[in-house]
């Protein structure tokens, strides 16, 4: 696990020197997220996403995002998914689309848990593959989304979590790389870095309330522009467990 945390600051600085001598944008961001959890037994279960994503302190909309899934849990400690998700990202920021844009993905991934100590580890590695709105110009002048490009992505995350109070409370640490490959990648191989640290409470065995901060690099496609964004997190956890 050392040589992965390692791995993963090493992708951060690098990201961050690159960035220092290209074109940077700043965003602040607020998110608020709903996940929904529902265990059918105790081998398979259903899971969805909802995300509101606003730039500029609230301001602009960013992205909406519709994440659906189902998982098949082989042990305590392995879990495959499955899932579909549908995003529109909007213009916002210095930096922003000519257009609104939409994407869908599909994607599938395994997550592997275990423990360290007193902290629970798990580690996510995610296949997407993915179908973006390409955008071109009219004859008029105005842009347009006319079909879509075809990209893969590879994700993965690391997550450290420390409970108190009896499970009642907890602290959270992430860090997320984002891969591109495959065709239409461009010059952007690093897609994202994602750091995020955040607090939340167990309000009932079915509702968890969650507030966190994320630093979020962003390359774009050229390879010269870059987003760095402060974003603060609201997440609502809805866990509906067989009877």
């Amino acid at each position: 696990m050392r040589r992965t945390i390692f791995f993963l600051i090493a992708l951060i600085i690098s990201s961050v020197v690159a960035a220092q001598s290209r074109e940077v944008a700043h965003n602040n961001d607020l998110w608020f997220l709903q996940l929904s959890k529902f265990e059918l037994n105790d081998k398979w279960g259903l899971e969805n996403e909802l995300h509101l994503r606003l730039a500029n302190w609230g301001e602009t909309k960013q992205q909406i995002l519709l994440r659906p899934s189902i998982w098949y849990k082989v042990n305590d400690n392995v879990k495959f998914q499955f899932g579909y998700t549908h995003i529109e990202t909007y213009p916002y920021g210095k930096q922003a689309l000519a257009i609104r844009t939409p994407e869908n993905n599909i994607w599938g991934q395994v997550a592997l848990d275990h423990s360290a100590g007193s902290l629970k580890v798990s580690h996510r590695y995610r296949m997407e593959e993915r179908w973006t709105g390409r955008t071109i110009n009219t004859t008029s002048g105005n842009p347009e989304v006319d079909g879509s490009l075809h990209r893969n992505r590879f994700r993965y995350r690391i997550t450290l979590k420390k409970e108190f109070s009896e499970g009642k409370n907890y602290v959270a640490v992430f860090d997320e790389v984002w891969m591109n490959f495959g065709e239409n990648t461009g010059l952007n191989r690093l897609d994202q870095n994602w750091l995020y640290s955040g607090i939340g409470r167990k309000i009932s065995a079915q509702i968890a309330l969650e507030l966190g901060y994320m630093w979020q690099i962003i390359e774009k496609a050229d390879g010269i522009r870059y987003e760095s964004n402060n974003t603060i997190q609201f997440t609502a956890h809805y866990t509906l467990k067989k009877k």
